[in-house]
């Protein structure tokens, strides 16, 4: 009997751990204001300061539903409104009046539309401004320069531009193909990581180094380039191979990546950054300090393998 009674406890908990965290999740949704006039209060009762006033008809973004009130961001301030003078829609068109958001997540995927099983079409880096233009099943509609698509709402935070913000670069390509990396988005990142690759030059060789102080092996040297700039391509030339987006050779972008074997098979055995000018940069082999060499040197060009892109 005791450990039936021990049974019913844990399961009584689980049910109420469960019904808790039913009721605090909440997704992403838009609110009209039905009522002549609805105040926003710092918190979600009637006894707390006035942040705001909304009228009638007026549009909220609902974070969550906190009890009979809604956890709402309005004129780029967060409170509460009363759930009683809310209409809720998980669907809005907020084209007429967009509202500024910044990138939260270090790199974020931008979809097609709403849901993970939807194609690619761009990436935004972390603290990019970014206008909403609507809300749709907890997605983030988005334009961004001349691209638009949908941002799931954890990694998007509503937040007014500054004045002194960086603008958008007029460099963008915005003939945008249906190559899910559209790379022309990533030109200074591409940039910045030639940059950066370039400082290592002449460091030594180190099968299985991955810092200056020890030296870089080929991998080695990939892994610790682009963890600088926050993406994990853990070493074996093999692994990265397989980590990132196949391209072809007249693709190449600087920043990406290429591969060699000079044994009969398909898997890389060495790789090197793509800096332009059919030549990259690596970590040759022992004895051999970081370099830049051509694509066209006769055993690259022999054992040339394939190409990848980080940025998808």
């Amino acid at each position: 009997m005791h450990c039936i009674n021990q049974l019913f406890r844990k399961v009584a908990a689980s049910v109420f751990v469960i019904a808790a965290l039913t009721v605090s999740s909440y997704a992403l949704e838009s609110g009209t204001v039905n009522a002549g006039a609805l105040n926003m209060r710092s918190s979600n009762t009637t006894s707390s300061r006035v942040i705001d006033v909304a009228t009638e008809k007026e549009k909220v973004i609902v974070l969550e539903k906190v009890g009979g009130w809604y956890r709402v961001n309005y004129n780029y301030q967060e409170g509460f409104m009363s759930a009683d003078y809310l209409s809720i829609s998980s669907t809005e068109d907020l084209s007429d009046n967009p509202i500024d958001g910044v990138v939260t997540g270090s790199v974020v995927n931008v979809r097609s539309n709403p849901g993970t099983q939807n194609p690619v079409l761009f990436q935004l880096r972390e603290k990019t401004f970014t206008k909403i233009i609507g809300i749709k099943d907890g997605w983030y509609h988005i334009e961004y320069g001349e691209l638009s698509g949908y941002i799931h709402a954890d990694y998007l935070e509503i937040k007014k531009k500054e004045q002194t913000a960086v603008e958008l670069s007029e460099s963008i390509n915005t003939d945008i193909t249906d190559n899910p990396s559209v790379t022309d988005a990533f030109s200074d990142l591409r940039s910045e990581i030639v940059s950066f690759a370039k400082k290592y030059i002449g460091t030594k060789y180190k099968y299985g180094g991955r810092s200056p102080s020890e030296g870089f092996d080929c991998s080695g040297f990939v892994y610790y380039v682009f963890k600088n700039f926050g993406y994990t391509l853990n070493p074996g030339a093999s692994n990265q191979m397989g980590k990132t987006l196949s391209i072809s050779k007249s693709d190449l972008l600087p920043g990406d990546l290429v591969f060699f074997n000079a044994g009969s098979s398909k898997k890389a055995t060495h790789v090197g950054i793509y800096i332009g000018n059919n030549s990259f940069i690596h970590a040759v082999n022992s004895g051999k300090p970081v370099t830049i060499t051509s694509l066209s040197q006769n055993y690259y060009k022999k054992y040339y393998v394939g190409a990848g892109r980080v940025f998808q």
